[in-house]
């Protein structure tokens, strides 16, 4: 009878133990990844002036935790090694300097370390306890105006997300909250167009200028005028026709805002101008030319994107109708009209003052 070596079986059970301590580990990783508001605070254990730190650390909704430097030299390299190990965002030293402190903090969510002398001490009136609680409130507020800076519309680098819990306990705005500063209530407008009335003819460019007053936060009035830049054509083998329209009016403006966005209904009444003019092409030749004027109600929405408070994108759809509309018959069966309704769609951009 031959007996097998117990090797292989002593490998593979050594292999099922690593395997299990390396995802161990790798849960451990996971855990301290999933914990974005840890704080690493390095200090000797029982070190009064570390613990100030990490009660206002905490009094703030962090997680905080306690590493001891030992005889490691306060240097860059070793404190965002300390912050990469406990899976923190940042980490923290404070080195005594007489009555004041020396604070070193490495932020991984700006990437920068920064190194500041805090005095304390001639200009107490109080005692130990009473300084340590004010520098420890110092150290944290440094802390925080680190991080703010991930709150900048090109925030610096750095090795780790602002996730929203940190946004959240640190009340960082987030760049569309400059939307929130107060627009300028007087506002023009300038945008390329394009009109269009279904019934025969083709469609015709133009200029939408604007001009708006916001006598609140949501009601406002405002003029306009859309200026011809081409004419409604319609092309036949016998026939050549031409319409050009000028609208101008004004009206009342509804506007809300949320974040950057800026939407706005307008009601309002214009009055039209038309030009037509046609020439007919047989055995011989027929021109002619006629202008009418007509008032017509209008509705647009609109919406606004605030690159900043003073300039803004916007883009408007603007539909109205002619009561009676203008209407050519070219042949006994054959007739198109124009008015009923109007449309005009626009894009550009609009400018505040004041």
């Amino acid at each position: 009878m031959t007996r097998r070596s117990p090797v292989p079986l002593l490998l593979a059970l050594a292999t099922l133990a690593a395997g299990a301590a390396l995802a161990a580990g790798a849960h451990a990783d996971e855990a301290r990844e999933e914990a974005p508001s840890t704080i690493a605070v390095l200090c000797p254990p029982g070190d009064r002036f570390g613990l100030r730190i990490v009660a206002e650390l905490e009094s703030l909704g962090f997680r905080a935790e306690i590493l001891d430097p030992a005889a490691e030299p306060a240097t860059r390299a070793s404190l965002e090694a300390s912050a990469r190990r406990a899976g923190a965002i940042a980490a923290i030293r404070a080195v005594r300097s007489g009555p004041g402190v020396e604070v070193w903090i490495a932020d991984r969510v700006t990437g920068k370390t920064v190194l500041r002398e805090m005095a304390g001490g001639a200009d107490d009136d109080g005692g130990a306890p009473d300084r340590d609680a004010a520098l420890a409130l110092r150290v944290v507020e440094l802390l925080r105006a680190s991080l703010l800076e991930a709150s900048l519309p090109a925030p610096p680098p750095g090795e780790v997300p602002a996730t929203p819990e940190i946004r959240e306990k640190l009340r960082v705005p987030a760049p569309a909250a400059l939307a929130g500063e107060p627009a300028p209530a007087l506002r023009f407008s300038l945008a390329p167009g394009a009109l269009l009335s279904p019934g025969g003819l083709g469609v015709s460019a133009s200029a939408d200028l604007g001009l708006a007053w916001m006598t609140s936060e949501h009601v406002g009035v405002f003029a306009l005028a859309v200026i011809p830049l081409s004419s409604a054509r319609l092309e036949r083998s016998h026939l050549s026709l031409d319409l050009s329209a000028l609208f101008a009016g004004g009206g009342v403006r509804f506007a809300t805002r949320e974040g950057r966005m800026a939407p706005s209904v307008d009601l309002g009444l214009a009055v039209v101008s038309l030009w037509s003019s046609g020439r007919v092409v047989s055995s011989g030749f027929l021109g002619g030319e006629s202008t009418a004027v007509t008032v017509a109600p209008f509705a647009r929405l609109g919406v606004a994107f605030a690159v900043t408070p003073g300039f803004r994108l916007r883009a408007d759809l603007l539909a109205s109708v002619i009561a009676r509309g203008v209407s050519i018959q070219i042949a006994e069966h054959d007739t198109v009209t124009w008015g009923q309704p109007i449309l005009l769609t626009s894009a550009g951009v609009d400018f505040g003052w004041f």
